[in-house]
This record gives C-alpha cells, sequence and structure tokens, in this order.
C-alpha cells in the first residue's frame, strides 16, 4: 500500500482546523458534492454493498430536500459524515471542507508528488515519527511510547533503532499504546521484526479495488537478539487506533505480548484522500485488514486485552506483573533484594500517601549525626556536614529522599509512643540505626 495515502489521513484527521467559512454553498454545488461522494464510494469502499448503502442514504437525503437549509460548509460537511456513518460507523471515513483546496474539479491527493508543500513527511520528521518517550523504569523495566506508527525504511527507522537500543537490556519491555493513532504497515512490520525469532506472516491487507491481497510477512532484526525473547507488555485504550491495532492484533494472535487496558478503537482499514469539489474532501476506507490466523480482525470491535482495567492504571499494573514475574524466577538473594526495594519504590510512586503535620513534626529532632526539621509543611533531612534535601513518604512510617532512591528513613516508636530512633536503609543492604538525642 502507498505509504503517503496513509499518512495523509492519519496525520490530518485529529488535528482539522477550519478556518472562516469562504463560500456559501448552493443547491448546485450540494448537488454536485454528494453525487461525487457517491460515486467515489461506489467505486473505492473497501464493502461493495454498504457503499452501496451509503450512497443511497445521502442521495435520498439530496432528493428530499434534507440539505437545503445547509449553507455553512463545515457543517455540511459534518452532516455528510454523520449521514455516511449512520449506515456503518466507519472511523477511518471523513467528509471534510479545506477552504484551501478550493478547486473546481475531483482532485485525488493520494497521488501527489511528496516533495511538494502539502508533503506531510516533514510533520513526521518534526513528530519523531511518532516516537514519544523513552526510559528505563524502576526494577529495569524498559518503557517506549508511540503516538503513531511512522517510521518506514525510508524515515525513522534509525530512530526506532536508536529507541529500542536504550532499552535492549532490560528486564521487560513496556511498549505504551494508549491513544496511539495510526500508520503504515511497515511500520509495524519494522518494530515487530525486533520482537520475533523468524519471519512470520502476521497480516494480510485486501484492497476492494484490485481485488487483491498483500501479504505482510515480518523482518527480524538480529540487532538486539535478547528483544526476541523479552518479556513484552503492551499498553490500549480506546484511542488506540489503525496501524497500531494492527500491532497489538499480531503479537496478541502469536501469544507475544501481555495485552493491558481498556478495548481498542476498531479501525482496519486502509484509506487513502480524494478531493470531491469545492473545497470538499472525502477520506476513503478502500482496503482492510485480515489475520492469517484468526481469518478476521479487530475492525469495529477493536482489540481486547488479557488484563483488562481502566487505562490510566494499566502502566502500574503492567509494572506490578513484571515485578511479580521477576520476583518468582529469582533465587539469588541480592536480586531479590534489589527487587524488593524497587518494588517497594514502585508501589510508594504509584500509591502516594501524605503524612499530616502532627506526625511529621513528632518525627523532627536530631537523632545523632542525623537532623530532620520541619519546615513549611514539609520534613527535611540533613547528616552533619552534608547537604540538606527534602523528604517524601513511602508509607506512615517510612519516607525517602525526594529525587533518589538508594536510601530509606524509618522513624520508630518505643513501647509508649515515642519515636525515639531513626532506622536508615541503603540499597546495598546496609542498615544504620540512630537514637534520639534531642
Amino acid at each position: 500500500m502507498n505509504k503517503l495515502k496513509i499518512f495523509v489521513i492519519l496525520i490530518f484527521l485529529p488535528t482539522i482546523i477550519f478556518a472562516q467559512k469562504t463560500i456559501i454553498l448552493n443547491s448546485k454545488f450540494k448537488a454536485e458534492i454528494v453525487k461525487n461522494i457517491s460515486q467515489i464510494l461506489m467505486d473505492n469502499y473497501v464493502f461493495s454493498d454498504t457503499a452501496i448503502k451509503m450512497s443511497n442514504c445521502i442521495l435520498k437525503k439530496l432528493k428530499q430536500g434534507e440539505y437545503n437549509k445547509i449553507t455553512d460548509p463545515v457543517a455540511f460537511s459534518t452532516v455528510l459524515t454523520n449521514d455516511l456513518h449512520s449506515i456503518y460507523h466507519d472511523g477511518h471515513m471523513l467528509v471534510q471542507f479545506n477552504p484551501q483546496e478550493l478547486l473546481p474539479e475531483p482532485i485525488d491527493t493520494s497521488t501527489r508528488d511528496q516533495k511538494s508543500k502539502d508533503d506531510p513527511f516533514k510533520r513526521i520528521k518534526q513528530a519523531n515519527f511518532g516516537l514519544k518517550k523513552v526510559e528505563i523504569l524502576n526494577g529495569n523495566i524498559g518503557y517506549l511510547r508511540l503516538d503513531h506508527f511512522w517510521a518506514d525504511s525510508t524515515f525513522g527507522k534509525e530512530t526506532v533503532k536508536a529507541a529500542l537500543q536504550f532499552v535492549s537490556y532490560t528486564n521487560a519491555l513496556i511498549i505504551d499504546l494508549r491513544d496511539c493513532g495510526g500508520g503504515s504497515e511497515e511500520t509495524v512490520n519494522i518494530i515487530s521484526g525486533y520482537f520475533l525469532e523468524k519471519s512470520v506472516h502476521l497480516n494480510d491487507m485486501f484492497d476492494r479495488r484490485t481485488k487483491t491481497t498483500t501479504e505482510y510477512w515480518t523482518k527480524p532484526d538480529p540487532t538486539f537478539t535478547k528483544m526476541a525473547k523479552m518479556p513484552l507488555y503492551i499498553l490500549i485504550n480506546n484511542k488506540t487506533f489503525s496501524a497500531s491495532e494492527m500491532f497489538v492484533y499480531g503479537m496478541q494472535t502469536i501469544n507475544r505480548a501481555v495485552i493491558i487496558g481498556e478495548t481498542t478503537g476498531g479501525g482496519a482499514h486502509g484509506t487513502f484522500s480524494q478531493g470531491v469539489s469545492n473545497g470538499f474532501r472525502l477520506y476513503v476506507p478502500y482496503s482492510t485488514a485480515i489475520s492469517p490466523i484468526t481469518k478476521t480482525c479487530w475492525e469495529k470491535v477493536g482489540v481486547k486485552p488479557e488484563i483488562e482495567i481502566s487505562s490510566d492504571k494499566a502502566l502500574e499494573t503492567a509494572e506490578m506483573k513484571i515485578f511479580e514475574r521477576m520476583l518468582s524466577n529469582s533465587t539469588n538473594p541480592s536480586e531479590l533484594f534489589n527487587l524488593r526495594w524497587d518494588l517497594e519504590l514502585l508501589r510508594a510512586i504509584n500509591n502516594p500517601i501524605t503524612i499530616d503535620t502532627l506526625t511529621l513534626k513528632r518525627y523532627a529532632g536530631k537523632y545523632g549525626e542525623r537532623v530532620f526539621t520541619y519546615e513549611n509543611g514539609k520534613l527535611f533531612y540533613q547528616r552533619i556536614g552534608k547537604p540538606k534535601f527534602e523528604l517524601e513518604p513511602m508509607s506512615l512510617t517510612v519516607m525517602k529522599g525526594k529525587g533518589n532512591t538508594y536510601f530509606k528513613i524509618e522513624f520508630v516508636q518505643d513501647d509508649q509512643g515515642k519515636v525515639d530512633k531513626v532506622n536508615a536503609y541503603y540499597q546495598d543492604d546496609r542498615i544504620e540505626t540512630s537514637r534520639r538525642t534531642e
């Protein structure tokens, strides 16, 4: 499939900004627009029987005068989109009015020269090919967030490679596709290849116009051999759509990843855009995905996660699942200590608490060479001769230095409830106890 066609629809759909209306629609213009849309659908729409129903719907409404009172082009584009969606709610289909494209005749911009001023690749590069964030989480867990699948063999492949190199020695990888829009099948293949040891037939695309099916096989990339067996977790929600769903669906059907979050948006169609008339443009789904494994796809139904949970809890859930796996697989005392240390930090981050003012003031005092002061509602720690820094709670009795993870302070009470000592726990397994002196 032509990459540019896919990129065009997925760049502009989420960020359409309409200018002030520049034309007043008359009956002739509206009739021309409706008839042109009807013909484009009949010639191209992925489901020919649905195309007939859509065409009949808008032609009937035109004939019955239901569009007579509409003079605003933006309003007309919205009404037409809703009417087409009333027959079949295709998330890839859109009627758009763009006053910058006031052209007298239909024009198919899917063949537009990529070097023209409307070339979308500049915007793709500025968006870092859809790669939004890469980092290492506690427990040496890799995290990669994508907003779009916009990297291909020409643009962005090396960026993907660099991001994956950064996380190639982690214990597990979380790929965050919450709110991730579409992109190209080629990007899906490129990314999938890093996580598979051999070439796998993950997806097909059937083109209604040519009655042909294109097979998509992954091409394993041997650069990071460890990644082919690395535990993989993918986060999704109802805004995960199109090409990102293709990646999720493929990984799910071969049991390569654990999918966590909410059911995705359900868009499995390839799309191109075509000018209609008088500044109107139609985004036309013309192909559909078919899994060679399930013989179906995620269109309308979305991809359902193995672990269904609110998307705002998906990352926390994935981290906890990874820690559970690592703890169950380890017998090394030092490794277990570090895992439990990081797990406590993770729980504190995901479940923040507040310690009341009275308790913080009770903790304040001098414990040998360790001094704790209450200032402006916060507790600060300073070891004599060392810098002072703020503490933040991990539990009602344990705090850590804000911005660091290498030690924790536990405030210990005696039998009468008086805080009489502190225990300092270090990440190298040391424990130091200091009695209250003031």
